[in-house]
């Protein structure tokens, strides 16, 4: 069985296009954990009626109980880490309040899974702006660079690993720098024989013009650029 793990907060917007892309699954040997992070709008309770008005998919729904943190990517690893221990499936599929899974996600995961390796990556549409763009930058390891890597909701991993990764990585060290890129990163150095990476388009990753993240995508502002300096630190650590 595969855990499907979903942070939210305030994405009442979007959660439920997102959870619904989960119920449309073609194969439903998984589970859904949802963590909301104490969001202020109405989208932990539109997820609360969609996962208990259907039969289908078991699921548990959680709710921060201890302070958050300035910076969101600290509350996305704590969301995650609290989240694990009430996992119950081999592996883990993340996926963002946001985000969308294909129909089929589910299913070409599980025949990825047989190929016997414990990371697994696949390819996206990007949606912007309500238009569906094809991906053209595709999983690659890099010597003297960070990764090029999809995002968070792209990546499966084997439940044990991924406990054993996040117990070795310093979060508390440059804050600015996310899950996906922390986890890329060191994957990609220490256990790039267990990646598999799949060019079929599993997921649409949407781009928001309202995220939390948006100033440090601006090339423009000083958060960018101190972000960038943090990663480099960050790669030149592991």
């Amino acid at each position: 069985m595969i855990s499907v793990l979903i942070t939210n907060y305030n994405k009442e917007k979007y959660i439920k296009e997102t959870i619904n892309s989960c119920l449309k699954q073609t194969n439903k040997d998984f589970e859904i954990i949802f963590y909301d992070d104490n969001s202020t709008d109405n989208s932990f309770k539109i997820a609360k009626s969609i996962l208990n008005d259907q039969t289908e998919i078991k699921f548990k729904t959680l709710e921060r109980q201890n302070k958050k943190s300035d910076f969101n990517s600290l509350n996305q690893i704590s969301a995650v880490l609290e989240s694990l221990k009430h996992c119950r499936g081999r592996f883990i599929s993340l996926l963002d309040a946001d985000d969308i899974f294909k129909n089929d996600k589910i299913e070409k995961t599980f025949e990825n899974i047989k190929k016997g390796k414990k990371i697994l990556y696949n390819s996206y549409h990007i949606l912007k702006k309500n238009i569906l763009e094809k991906n053209y930058r595709h999983f690659k390891v890099r010597k003297f660079l960070w990764p090029i890597f999809p995002p968070t909701s792209c990546l499966t991993i084997e439940k044990n690993l991924f406990k054993e990764i996040l117990s070795n990585i310093n979060f508390s060290d440059y804050p600015s720098c996310w899950l996906d890129f922390r986890i890329a990163l060191y994957v990609s150095k220490y256990y790039k024989s267990e990646i598999i990476y799949d060019k079929k388009e599993l997921n649409i990753y949407r781009i928001s013009e309202s995220g939390n993240d948006k100033s440090y995508k601006n090339i423009l502002s000083s958060l960018f650029w101190s972000r960038k300096l943090d990663a480099i630190r960050i790669f030149k650590m592991i």
